[in-house]
């Protein structure tokens, strides 16, 4: 099954590839703009998708892991990890 999706996930790209290429050798100037406008939407919902499905991941992942472990003193640690790299990944992506 995963296989199944990688594949569906290259032949994505290689087709979006393939369209880009397309659309910037058959249209001119103007009529490209048009369709990198019409096809904005479409770019600015996965983009949306993909914003929506971090924070619920991120937050399952961190419960899932908690939860299996045994040790309160590993957990005050990996808390204390966990911070540390969230509150460096926003600061990283807020100077970005």
């Amino acid at each position: 099954m995963n296989r199944i999706f990688a594949y569906l996930i290259i032949g994505a790209m290689i087709l979006g590839v393939l369209v880009g290429w397309g659309v910037n050798q058959s249209l001119s100037a103007d009529q490209a703009a048009a369709a990198a406008k019409n096809l904005s939407l479409i770019t600015d919902v996965f983009l949306r998708l993909i914003k929506m499905i971090i924070a619920p991941l991120v937050f399952t992942t961190l419960v899932a892991g908690i939860a299996h472990m045994e040790d309160a003193a590993s957990v005050g640690r990996i808390g204390v990890k966990t911070m540390t790299w969230f509150i460096g990944a926003s600061v990283v992506s807020l100077l970005l």
